[in-house]
């Protein structure tokens, strides 16, 4: 059972600061009462008064000296999480760090998981690239609340889950694009798109964008959510990085071919197309869509206007050995199905994004960074997985199982833990909690924080893969 705790310690925990000596600050308590029992002082009780909470430096001006990089864990090292072995198909509940919750739910079929997603008390999980199967589990004791395990074929993807409805809508690589009900897992439609369908899909105002193979080649299309009908479709030269991103009635792609597109999303009209050389879907922010690229024999972050697709500028190109997991085709089918890459958020004005082992925030007007953390067991390999903005923090992986909670601001680390297990998807942080899905067929999830920090429900954040999920106003 796990004590209540007052909130001084959650404040404590969220400024990078060492604690000090409390010890010379007791005062004798006094006696227990004799016909009492013994009295347990609360969380805090020997303290004279609460301490101050330090102030978290503001964010520096960039430009005017060049920011130092910091190793992720020189200021707070990732504490050791003991993740318990969870039984095939079984949860277990445990207790880490200053008295926190975390559970782990082992998936039977105990292969590499792509991100899940959180919606209405629930964390929606594939069962893998080779599996049938697919998960709703309950999001604060992690037991397996329903599953799907007949569906059409294999391999279902990353989900999204759209609120309105109350739908999970996921491809499978081969070859369907499926809608499920989110409290039953029973299944509204399904409708057979080619193979292989590799990319997670996209949903906003009713339609559902998914890209497949078609006509000798491969398309992009629009279907209504309600019943799965299509609506439009256009043909595009490839399979997609991550998944379709729509902003400001459009939907945007980048291909493994090499070539970004803008479409109407209502009509599917195309707007333009350009050979950007993209390594990662893009992200859409004031009219302005922010890529990683291939540039000088490394990768570049570049800015383009939304409306036309021309370059507006180019930033931070370096040398980037790392990119040989970037598919450039086809290739290897579950390397298509599982990459993310280095794929750009912009929140407040600033832009952040994490590189083979490199994680920066920047000014995306000048390039100049803010700050810099780094991860020294990179090696020039991509060690570091997709970033995820939640509130006033920046959540990240690395593939070695650390999870760290970065301040947006400084880049300080507010909380950090190390779970043992390799992670290849982004993480998902919803009301306090950070959900993970493993290589190893393990979905943990960890209370971090209270349930402020919230936001980052799927990959990219919400339906559109376009940034954090707005309240519903209904």
């Amino acid at each position: 059972m796990i004590r209540p705790r007052l909130a001084l310690p959650f404040l404590l925990a969220a400024v990078p600061v060492v604690a000090g000596d409390c010890h010379s600050r007791r005062t004798p308590l006094p006696p227990p009462p004799a016909k009492l029992g013994v009295v347990t002082p609360g969380p805090g009780a020997d303290l004279d008064e609460a301490p101050p909470v330090p102030q978290a430096p503001a964010r520096r001006k960039p430009g005017l000296v060049p920011a130092q990089p910091l190793a992720l864990g020189a200021d707070r090292p990732a504490r050791a999480v003991a993740v318990p072995g969870a039984p095939d198909g079984g949860s277990i509940g445990f207790v880490f760090g200053d008295d926190r919750r975390g559970w782990v739910t082992h998936l039977p079929d105990s292969l590499q998981l792509p991100a899940v997603a959180y919606g209405d008390g629930k964390v929606f999980v594939s069962g893998g690239f080779e599996t049938y199967n697919f998960y709703a589990l309950d999001a604060e004791e992690g037991r397996i609340v329903w599953v799907t395990s007949r569906l059409p074929d294999n391999g279902p993807t990353a989900p999204i889950y759209e609120e309105d409805d109350d739908d999970v809508i996921f491809n499978t690589e081969s070859c369907t694009l499926i809608c499920l009900d989110a409290k039953t897992g029973k299944m509204r439609w399904s409708k057979w798109l080619g193979d292989p369908t590799l990319a997670q899909v996209a949903v906003a105002k009713g339609l559902v964008f998914a890209a497949h193979p078609a006509n000798g080649g491969y398309q992009l299309s629009a279907y209504r959510v309600a019943k799965g009908e299509e609506v439009w479709a256009w043909p595009i030269d490839g399979e997609l990085y991550a998944a379709p991103v729509v902003a400001d009635s459009a939907v945007y792609v980048s291909t493994a071919a090499g070539t970004t597109y803008r479409f109407a999303a209502a009509t599917g009209k195309l707007a333009w197309s350009r050979p950007l050389h993209a390594t990662t879907a893009p992200f859409i922010a004031d009219g302005e869509l922010y890529v990683s690229r291939r540039d000088r024999g490394g990768e570049a972050q570049i800015v383009v206007s939304a409306a036309t697709g021309a370059i507006l500028r180019s930033h931070g190109a370096r040398a980037a050995p790392y990119l040989a997991d970037v598919p450039q085709g086809l290739g290897d089918w579950k390397t298509v199905w599982a990459f993310e890459g280095s794929r750009p958020v912009v929140a407040r004005g600033v832009r952040y994004v994490a590189r083979g082992g490199v994680i920066e925030a920047d000014d995306p007007a000048s390039g100049a960074a803010y700050w810099i953390r780094t991860d020294a067991k990179a090696a020039g390999k991509r060690s570091v997985g997709s970033v995820a903005v939640a509130g006033s923090q920046l959540v990240v992986s690395t593939r070695a199982g650390q999870l760290y909670g970065l301040d947006v601001d400084t880049g300080y680390t507010l909380w950090a833990y190390d779970i043992g297990h390799r992670v290849v998807a982004e993480p998902i942080v919803a009301r306090g909690w950070v959900y993970v899905a493993t290589a190893d067929g393990l979905v943990v999830a960890l209370q971090v924080a209270d349930p402020t920090l919230d936001g980052w429900h799927m990959f990219g954040g919400n339906p559109r893969h376009n940034g954090p999920v707005v309240p519903h106003s209904g």
